[in-house]
């Protein structure tokens, strides 16, 4: 299952770039995720060449949404720097897919966040249906990529019910004259039996768990791909870039912008080097409500009442990740919505999370009453996501007896 914690929405008002907003809020409801939308105000690189020194606080977020305002002389650069800083797990968002001087958004700002994003990128092009349903279809170069590409696809496939469709593009190859007078003729069209056949072996893992088809096609890989999408209605294309220029055909500037710009999908770009999308059993975590979180947390500490508990807490931030505690005795763990801080208290010391903006346990809004389920044994684990991204994850689990002992002894 996908968990998405933070998604970022850039845009600049334009019907295009809101052609994105219906996906990008199911993607936030489905998953409980914080929608950061994000307004980028282009300024001079005289002006000022970095962010402002001191942003200008954002309106205050309601129902999981999140309104930021940045300045910065490229949109591009601002929204691929706003992603890093907020630990963003995925930007949402649309494009003009203008070709020549006038690209504005895919030669520029949506070119610019493929090519630098630090996480993935799931784009709606001018010729994509925002909401449509079909299987996920999955270009594979059988390259190092396409593992990522494959893996992700199918979690997605399985997650969405649908079935999932590897493609694999033979590009025919124009030989200098010499060579070709001096070489028999070759027809591309008789590899499709190998080629099919080794789409077969790269997918038989994935196939346990979600029906896929394959298919071998020849001509040009950008075409063919998007191709291969409107033939097979996909309701999603998810594709692998290097993020940088070069000769690669599998490279940003030749068949992965050529998708983006017209695919008749949305297409989830995953950058090589980014963050991937977190799948599986990371997908655990579900929202608790604000006004369950006192609750929540007194649950908590009365069963660490009852009897001895440790508790880990790791943040992970923007800008590092570490653990503050490994299995330390808990004493309790409160939430003060007067302070808007969430504390949590063991021998020796205290930890405080400031205006958290979410809170996440595996039983989402029933978690209090599971925390007081005498028969439940844990561990539990608890996520407390601030504003800015940090994300402060707690695991409870209840002390053997034998080290509860020595504590006491």
């Amino acid at each position: 299952m996908l968990s998405l914690q933070t998604i970022l929405f850039p845009t600049d008002g334009s019907p295009r770039a809101e052609a994105a907003r219906p996906l990008a809020d199911r993607l936030a409801r489905r998953t409980g995720a914080t929608l950061h939308v994000l307004r980028v105000e282009v300024i001079p690189p005289v002006a000022d060449l970095r962010f402002d020194p001191a942003p200008r606080p954002p309106g205050k977020a309601e129902a999981g949404v999140l309104e930021v305002h940045r300045r910065f002389p490229t949109a591009g650069d601002a929204i691929a720097l706003y992603a890093e800083e907020a630990a963003v797990d995925l930007i949402v968002m649309g494009t003009h897919g203008r070709t020549g001087v006038d690209r504005l958004t895919l030669g520029s700002t949506a070119e610019r966040v493929l090519r630098q994003a630090p996480c993935p990128v799931l784009t709606v092009g001018p010729d994509a249906t925002p909401h449509a349903e079909g299987p996920v279809l999955a270009p594979l170069a059988f390259d190092s990529a396409s593992d990522l590409v494959l893996e992700t696809a199918a979690a997605l496939a399985e997650d969405e019910g649908v079935p999932l469709v590897a493609v694999h593009v033979i590009e025919p190859s124009t030989l200098p004259l010499p060579y070709a007078m001096t070489l028999p003729p070759f027809d591309p069209a008789e590899l499709i039996g190998r080629v099919e056949a080794t789409l077969g072996r790269w997918t038989a893992a994935v196939a346990e768990r979600v029906p896929v088809t394959i298919e071998a096609r020849v001509g040009t890989p950008g075409s063919e791909v998007v191709g291969a999408a409107r033939e097979s209605g996909a309701g999603l294309v998810v594709q692998a870039s290097h993020g940088r220029r070069g000769l690669s055909r599998w490279l940003l500037g030749s068949v992965a912008e050529g998708v983006v710009r017209h695919a008749p999908c949305p297409v989830l770009t995953l950058r090589i080097g980014a963050r991937g999308l977190r799948l599986g059993a990371e997908a655990d975590l579900r929202p608790v409500p604000r006004d369950e979180w006192a609750d929540l947390f007194d649950a908590l500490s009365e069963r660490a009442a009852r009897s001895p508990h440790t508790v880990s807490l790791a943040v992970v931030s923007p800008d590092a990740e570490g653990a503050v505690y490994d299995a330390a005795p808990l004493i309790g763990i409160t939430y003060d919505p007067h302070d808007d801080a969430v504390e949590v208290l063991v021998e020796g010391g205290g930890h405080h999370a400031l205006r958290p903006f979410a809170v996440r346990a595996e039983a989402g809004a029933w978690a209090p009453d599971a925390a007081r389920d005498a028969g439940a044994r844990g561990p539990w684990a608890v996520e407390v996501v601030r504003a800015d991204g940090t994300r402060e994850r707690l695991v409870m689990a209840e002390r053997a007896p034998e080290a509860a002992g020595a504590v006491h002894a």
